[in-house]
């Protein structure tokens, strides 16, 4: 079984996407044999109001009954609105929603901001797990009215600190030359937490650079249990993420089933 992490549907402000609906993302899902996948509305992280962007997302889905066993949404959420509590519940209980993603940079509020970790904890309660993308684009190629940073590792253990017992998934996990180090403190944390660093940008080969994350790294430090797979689509060539896991030979059959869709299956209960 394959489940991947890192979906989207949606458009991009500043770059045109291919594939980024949700009937383009099954026929590619179709094309590669991924299984399900894990979808956000990318338009929510632009709108004034992120729960327009969740309404699109839910309406889009019941187009075709195909969609509903191999889509999995995600709510994208903005604890600066001050009505994220009732666009939390709808999402859940009417949507039938799975988890969350934020977006901090973007919404301009930090991780540990106080509202921030009372929707973090609201989620917990609801057993969703919270999704946190380190970054969007490669902010070499950003547009001049794109933001200009990105979070890294500190980041999320200091908000998992503030949460210790919600679940929550990287994406785009990845660390660069040009980011703050990881500090000792922070990848402790890591190493107990609840957390899934997706494969969109790992390499199974030794590479360095701002567009990759050495699985080995990971692996090493978090364990086969802490890594899902992702694509990161329709952002990311469908055929990349599947190269770069295929190469990473240090993974025996039991740890490669984790990758691929235990690890997801375990955290959203499927």
């Amino acid at each position: 079984m394959l489940i991947d992490i890192s979906g989207y549907t949606g458009h991009w402000p500043f770059r045109n996407l291919r594939g980024n609906t949700i009937a383009g993302l099954l026929a590619r899902m179709n094309r590669f044999g991924v299984d399900k996948t894990i979808v956000s509305n990318l338009n929510g992280i632009f709108y004034v109001d992120s729960q327009i962007g969740n309404e699109e997302l839910h309406n889009e889905l019941q187009l075709d009954a195909a969609f509903k066993d191999r889509f999995i949404p995600f709510a994208t959420m903005n604890p600066v609105l001050p009505w994220w509590q009732d666009s939390l519940k709808i999402c859940h209980e009417e949507y039938g929603m799975k988890g969350i993603r934020i977006y901090p940079v973007y919404h301009d509020y930090k991780l540990t901001d106080s509202r921030c970790i009372a929707m973090i904890a609201a989620a917990r309660d609801r057993g969703m797990p919270v999704s946190i993308a380190l970054r969007m684009t490669d902010l070499r190629e950003r547009s001049w009215l794109d933001v200009d940073k990105a979070l890294n590792y500190n980041d999320i253990a200091e908000v998992i600190n503030q949460v210790p017992d919600a679940q929550f998934m990287v994406l785009d996990a990845r660390i660069t030359d040009d980011q703050e180090a990881t500090s000792p403190d922070a990848l402790a944390v890591l190493k107990r937490a609840d957390v899934l660093f997706d494969t969109s940008r790992g390499s199974g080969v030794p590479v360095k650079g701002p567009n990759s994350e050495s699985l080995r790294y990971l692996v090493s430090n978090f364990g086969a249990e802490r890594i899902a797979f992702g694509t990161e689509t329709p952002f990311v060539d469908y055929c990349s993420p599947f190269f770069r896991l295929g190469v990473f030979e240090e993974l025996n059959e039991t740890e490669r089933e984790l990758v691929w869709s235990g690890n997801a299956r375990r955290m959203l209960k499927i």
